[in-house]
């Protein structure tokens, strides 16, 4: 593809159905507002005719520096590209030397977060609207999901998202959070989620929802409160969440160094 402009890599799944998409640009042109990166990756992909689910990311030194947000977040997405790079054909030479620590915290947070944003259009949206975003204690979130029965659930009335990829968005993430949390494995594309979690497999390959999978999912979301509320003491203050030796802004989604 001589005529783009930069060096661009996939990564993820080799069996998905997107094809995701990490495009590095320099420092020099990573736009400082969120809002601005989104416009503009929108705006290359359209004039380069991808459809791609792509994202902007900036690289010092071998390592990803910065990225959408919170879209994606860097050591996930430095980690998944590392990892993922040799299942897909490539033009480039992988730009990954390693892999960066990852901040658990943040994946606490950002698991509890798209969960709760993907049931604003259900019966739940009164509970959960009002904690979504914001600078409140993440202790709400917490007991926003134990709400959460997906019985209860058939359609999540999303505009832009099928329900089929909602329920693999919430298995894939809980399964994910689970393992790096429980086990430290980092999990990046569905064949190892489902290694892992066999038990998610139809919400992962998207083969139906049935009320056995429901009652699976639940469990996970049960483990999953409980693995978070035993993770140690949270603190929520002018939206910074700091929990052990961990900082994260939770309105931008980013860890912050201590």
């Amino acid at each position: 593809m001589p005529n783009f402009p930069f060096p661009f890599y996939h990564y993820g799944s080799d069996d998905s159905k997107d094809q995701d998409v990490i495009i590095i640009i320099p420092d020099s042109l990573m736009p400082q507002i969120q809002e601005e990166r989104k416009i503009m990756v929108n705006d290359l992909l359209n004039k380069q005719q991808k459809n791609w689910n792509a994202t902007l990311a900036t690289i010092q030194n071998g390592y990803l520096t910065d990225t959408i947000y919170p879209k994606s977040w860097i050591d996930s997405l430095n980690n998944s590209l590392f990892t993922t790079y040799h299942l897909h054909a490539q033009q480039y030479e992988n730009p990954i030397k390693g892999l960066l620590k990852r901040n658990k915290l943040l994946a606490i947070y950002k698991t509890a977060r798209t969960v709760l944003s993907l049931l604003t259009r259900t019966h739940l949206r009164r509970d959960i609207r009002p904690i979504v975003n914001g600078i409140h204690s993440f202790d709400l979130k917490i007991k926003a999901l134990k709400i959460i029965n997906w019985h209860d659930i058939d359609d999540f009335n999303q505009r832009n998202a099928k329900n089929e990829d909602i329920w693999k968005t919430f298995a894939f993430y809980i399964g994910q959070n689970i393992s790096l949390i429980e086990h430290n494995i980092e999990i990046y594309t569905k064949k190892d989620l489902v290694l892992h979690h066999p038990a998610l497999d139809s919400l992962i390959y998207r083969r139906g929802v049935m009320p056995k999978d429901k009652s699976i999912l639940q469990e996970y979301l049960m483990r999953w409160i409980g693995m978070a509320e035993n993770y140690g003491v949270y603190t929520s203050e002018n939206g910074i969440l700091k929990c052990k030796d961990e900082i994260i802004d939770m309105k931008n989604e980013i860890f912050l160094k201590t």
